[in-house]
């Protein structure tokens, strides 16, 4: 399990002192076929292993990373992981997976989904948005009637995180009517993964891998959205 985290846009100044959101996705990132029959105890398990965590998305762009079409990917993973979290879990809501996040294949992957019935088996529907169209971000709106989250969104250029964060996020968030947004990624670094990142995962990343000289976190190289989000700090 991985534990996004992400400070709200609400407070008067924004950023500055907002409380963070907490959520639980359940993956496994052995990218790779998943065993649909040990799916739901996989998932009770590390639910139960981390009873902070209220809302669990059941695992990440599935199509991609695992080789489930949206309808396999709701018969076979999130209908059975939904009723087991229902009768086990009733605490816990259940984020349906985001599909892929670029413009042109997230509306028609996140309707294809709806279409197989994610809807009446999650209590919220995830998005990854790394695209500023309103026409797209109308379309996903219009395909679900669950709220939804934005688990992953961002830019992987450093000078462009506080503008993303400012102005983009704002009209994903009114678009889709998003009660949360996610950045991706906080913080990523080869050390922390233990293997080789993505190009564009360290330039995503606000706060730096080493911290400054007083041991505490410190602004990603190039980007001033640290400090916006921790009020200058």
């Amino acid at each position: 399990m991985t534990l996004g985290l992400v400070t709200d846009t609400g407070a008067a100044r924004p950023y500055a002192g907002a409380a963070p959101n907490l959520l639980g996705l359940v993956s496994d990132f052995r990218v790779g076929a998943l065993e649909p029959g040990e799916w739901p105890d996989l998932v009770e398990a590390t639910l139960r292993r981390y009873p902070e965590v209220r809302r669990a998305e059941l695992l990440n762009e599935p199509e991609i990373f695992n080789g489930l079409p949206p309808e396999r990917y709701v018969e076979e993973f999130l209908q059975p992981a939904y009723a087991r979290i229902r009768a086990r879990l009733p605490g816990v809501a259940v984020v349906a997976a985001a599909p892929a996040g670029d413009r042109r294949r997230a509306p028609e992957r996140f309707r294809r989904m709806t279409d197989a019935g994610a809807d009446d088996v999650c209590d919220y529907r995830a998005v990854h948005v790394y695209f500023d169209d309103t026409r797209a971000l109308a379309a996903i709106a219009g395909a679900t009637r669950r709220p939804i989250l934005v688990t992953e969104t961002g830019t992987s250029d450093p000078g462009l995180h506080v503008r993303w964060a400012t102005e983009v996020v704002p009209r994903i968030r009114g678009a889709l009517g998003a009660e949360t947004v996610f950045w991706y990624v906080l913080l990523e670094s080869a050390a922390l993964a233990g293997r080789p990142v993505g190009y564009s995962y360290p330039g995503s990343s606000v706060i730096a891998a080493d911290p400054d000289a007083a041991g505490q976190p410190q602004a990603a190289p190039g980007s001033g959205l640290y400090p916006l989000l921790t009020g200058g700090r």
